[in-house]
């Protein structure tokens, strides 16, 4: 029987064919690799949650002290205050960020880098912890997990720096590209440091019942960071590559 015989335009299709099923598989690829990330990183922030669940029992229900510059412990240096829980230098790392900016990482999807006052022990993460939790005196800080809506409270989150104190006031990134730019909010808006887009309209935390979930970006001006947080205060005006995540109710 003898073969059948394809003209030039049979040949076009079918390589056009093929070129289209290998483009697919590629993006398929892509977005398993980028949820493949994401469940390893809600895996580590649940790790997270387990390990300050272990470090608070150990300390009479009570989180660091809220330390300044180099005290120790410090809230500060979460990552340092619950070495001996962990002892894994990786597990303060989102999968999707483990390059520090130091070292030419970019922003959203850089981890940051931390000396400690030797100057030789180096830590480095892409978690963001809740600076308003501590034993501290001041009435607002959450100074234990022990608390009636612990499962709204935010404890470890993607970020682009170590903690954060947000305020209701806090403004987002008015673009992307200062995101990029100017990833590290010093004392101002520090909201930005955990509104990212990481994980898409997304982050991935760990709270105070020591669970872990997605966080909604627009959702993260309605968590209760501190006790006195301010539920009514209005939202911001959100910038343009915020305006089609899903709002608050």
């Amino acid at each position: 029987m003898d073969r059948p015989a394809y003209t030039k335009k049979d040949l076009i299709v079918v390589l056009g064919c093929v070129v289209f099923v290998f483009a697919n598989l590629g993006a398929v690829g892509s977005t398993g690799r980028r949820r493949a990330k994401e469940a390893v990183c809600l895996s580590n922030l649940l790790r997270w949650a387990v390990i300050w669940k272990a470090y608070t029992e150990d300390t009479n229900g009570y989180f660091p002290k809220r330390g300044g510059g180099w005290d120790w412990p410090s809230l500060g240096a979460w990552c340092q205050a619950a070495w001996p829980y962990y002892r894994n230098p990786k597990l303060p790392l989102c999968p999707a960020a483990t390059k520090p900016w130091v070292k030419g990482g970019t922003y959203p999807f850089a981890a940051w880098s931390y000396e400690e006052w030797d100057y030789e022990t180096m830590y480095a993460g892409s978690y963001c912890m809740n600076f308003w939790l501590a034993d501290s005196p001041d009435y607002r800080f959450w100074r234990t997990p022990y608390v009636s809506n612990a499962a709204s409270v935010p404890l470890l989150l993607d970020g682009n720096w170590k903690d954060a104190e947000p305020c209701e006031s806090d403004e987002p990134f008015p673009t992307r590209e200062q995101m990029v730019f100017e990833g590290w909010t010093p004392n101002a808006h520090e909201m930005r440091r955990v509104c990212i887009d990481r994980h898409g309209a997304y982050v991935n935390a760990c709270f105070l019942d020591f669970s872990a979930g997605r966080i909604g970006l627009k959702h993260l001006w309605r968590m209760p960071w501190h006790r006195e947080w301010d539920m009514d205060y209005p939202l911001p005006v959100w910038p343009e590559w915020m305006q089609n995540f899903e709002d608050p109710e």
